[in-house]
């Protein structure tokens, strides 16, 4: 079953334009190491502040999702701008379904999957005071419930690092060892250790990693 993620960056006016510039360069690195990390994932930026991606596997689309965040968050720590968009980083939206047409050349994204995460990244957007949602197309109502909710206590976790937090975090989702997140970050090991433990990194690990091995494709049939 293929995901789609709809994101933008949370109060991307309050940031200068040359900061904003500097970030959009950032993701677009980071877009370059998650196409190599996870075969057939694809990503555009889009109306500046956008993302949308597409995810061939739909059990990768969490832990890409929080990357993306954690990324922002950490990357912004030094901006001058929102204290919202210091918290949150991204909002996204997670849709699990199908695709009519997805072809990179063309940059064009057609489908259930992608119009479901659109349409309700608009809706928390309007709405606000939320920033995620997880929908499956073709599966119980109740599915949706369960795994937005497990969505959401994720995100809200996240929200609650610090930039120095979410920086450590990002790189052991992306599986880096301990020894070298401290040479990339230029901390010690067991600052490294003392921050991944603050952030309950065990926990958050263990839920994305119980979200990668649920069967989508079998639930949904």
């Amino acid at each position: 079953m293929i995901a789609t993620i709809s994101a933008d960056i949370v109060r991307s006016t309050s940031m200068e334009t040359t900061d904003l510039l500097e970030l959009r360069r950032g993701l677009q690195g980071l877009i370059g190491d998650l196409e190599k990390d996870f075969p057939g994932f694809w990503a555009r930026i889009v109306r500046g502040d956008s993302l949308e991606c597409v995810v061939p596997d739909s059990r990768d689309a969490l832990r890409i999702a929080v990357l993306l965040k954690l990324f922002v968050k950490m990357r912004v720590a030094d901006f001058d701008c929102s204290e919202m968009l210091q918290r949150h980083g991204i909002r996204f939206s997670i849709a699990a379904g199908d695709l009519k047409y997805a072809d990179r050349d063309e940059d064009i994204i057609d489908g259930p999957a992608i119009y479901m995460s659109g349409r309700n990244l608009d809706e928390i957007t309007r709405k606000g005071g939320r920033m995620s949602i997880f929908e499956v197309d073709r599966g119980p109502r109740s599915l949706s419930g369960v795994l937005d909710s497990y969505v959401a206590l994720i995100c809200d976790l996240v929200d609650a690092y610090s930039a120095k937090q979410a920086a450590v975090v990002f790189y052991k989702l992306l599986g880096f060892k301990e020894v070298e997140i401290s040479e990339r970050l230029g901390i010690y090991q067991s600052s490294v250790n003392m921050r991944s433990t603050s952030a309950r990194w065990a926990l958050l690990n263990m839920a994305v990693r119980d979200f990668e091995n649920f069967d989508l494709e079998k639930v949904c049939g």
